[in-house]
């Protein structure tokens, strides 16, 4: 109670006077006072600090200007070098990647040259069998009915698909759809410079698969050639079989024997065709031998009436040698060679009437007796089946017949043999 009274007996008049008071505290509060002999200044502080703020900054630039004006040199020459180093290392790069195109131009300049080179050779190759094409076609054309006994050409195996396309492949490489026809020089120019880059792209697939053509192709041919040359080798030996057994003298060029040498596909085609050839040759030099040995019957279809060896003479009665064979035939029949040959006599000869003989070669003759009429001259060449003569009565005769005689050199020997021998002669002739 006592304070409020206190409090509502103050005097109204000191209300202002305490406002003031409060004014004066705030104003001295917010203003500085500086005092400098007999002057006093009073200073806002806002303005102060914002003298202060701008002295402040206006230090820190000096001072980064400064710094700047020392350093500005550092940092050039650090900059310098960044580059420097960026540049040596772009320099680096570009010399590493020119090393990689180097390289991989240098490798790809090396692969051209081997599929340059493979191409050359599969050329040279193809040539090769192209140019043997038609020796090869001539030995079959002569093995054939040789070997076979048939005058036709033995049929020839295509080749599988694969063969086909490839060798059409290859003629589509060389400019050419024969696979065998032989190229000039320019044509493998050619073939590097149009198809260098797929060949080089795709490997070595094409040039692989052609050449696996042309040696399924020159397998085939070597085969066939093998085949042939069997065949040949197989008839030479029993042709020489045959005629050793008659005695006649094998020439020293056909015989047979000698270290076994087989033909094995994949082997060389010229030398195939080489050893065709001589099997060839020396089975022709047989077969003309045989040729000129006499077989088969001067009289075809006639029956003999009096063999070779010891008989009883029709004139004597008593016993004799017979030298030859007779054929009963009739008068005018014509007579044949029994095998190729030179006339060596034409005409009457004591016992044997009218005779013609004819040599055959390797000491063989054959004589032809009785006969009615002679058709042949001496120095004449005659061949198995011509005619000669036509039987007869003539000389030591009792009637119309031939008399045959089959001679080696001085001796005679039984024509039963020779007439028999057609038969095993005729698939070898």
């Amino acid at each position: 109670m006592s304070s409020s009274h206190q409090f509502k007996s103050v005097n109204k008049t000191s209300i202002p006077e305490a406002r003031n008071s409060h004014q004066r505290w705030r104003s001295q509060k917010s203003t500085i006072t500086v005092g400098h002999r007999d002057k006093v200044y009073r200073i806002n502080p806002l303005v102060t600090s914002t003298v202060l703020g701008l002295s402040a900054l206006l230090a820190v630039g000096v001072m980064t200007s400064t710094a700047y004006l020392f350093l500005r040199e550092d940092l050039a020459k650090a900059a310098m070098m960044q580059q420097a180093k960026m540049q040596h290392l772009y320099e680096d790069r570009i010399a590493n990647l020119r090393t990689q195109v180097d390289l991989a131009t240098s490798r790809q300049m090396l692969d051209q040259r081997v599929v340059e080179n493979r191409v050359a050779k599969l050329m040279l190759r193809q040539d090769k069998i192209g140019a043997m094409q038609e020796e090869v076609r001539r030995l079959i054309k002569r093995a054939t009915p040789i070997t076979t006994g048939s005058t036709k050409p033995a049929p020839r195996k295509e080749a599988n698909n694969t063969s086909k396309s490839n060798g059409l492949r290859l003629g589509s490489l060389v400019g050419t759809d024969n696979p065998f026809g032989a190229q000039s020089a320019p044509a493998t120019t050619a073939i590097a410079s149009a198809t260098m880059a797929p060949l080089v792209r795709h490997g070595d697939t094409i040039l692989d698969s052609v050449e696996r053509s042309l040696q399924q192709a020159e397998k085939s041919q070597i085969a066939e050639i093998k085949v042939l040359k069997e065949r040949a080798d197989a008839k030479l030996a029993k042709l020489a079989k045959i005629l050793k057994k008659r005695g006649v003298k094998i020439p020293k060029e056909t015989a047979i024997g000698g270290p076994l040498i087989e033909l094995k596909a994949g082997g060389d085609l010229l030398d195939s065709m080489s050893a065709l050839d001589t099997s060839l040759d020396r089975l022709t030099q047989l077969r003309s031998v045989a040729k000129r040995l006499p077989n088969g019957s001067p009289t075809p279809g006639k029956k003999i009436s009096s063999r070779y060896g010891t008989r009883r003479d029709p004139f004597t009665g008593r016993a004799a040698v017979h030298g030859g064979i007779d054929y009963k035939a009739r008068r005018g029949t014509p007579v044949l060679a029994t095998a190729t040959g030179k006339i060596v006599k034409a005409g009457r000869h004591g016992g044997y009437g009218k005779l013609v003989e004819i040599d055959h070669g390797n000491g063989m003759t054959t004589r032809y007796a009785h006969l009615s009429r002679i058709k042949v001259k001496i120095g004449q060449k005659v061949i198995k089946g011509g005619v000669i003569g036509k039987v007869g009565s003539t000389g030591r005769s009792t009637g119309p017949h031939l008399h045959y005689e089959v001679r080696r050199g001085s001796r005679t020997m039984n024509p039963i043999h020779f007439v028999r021998l057609e038969k095993s002669l005729k698939p070898y002739l």
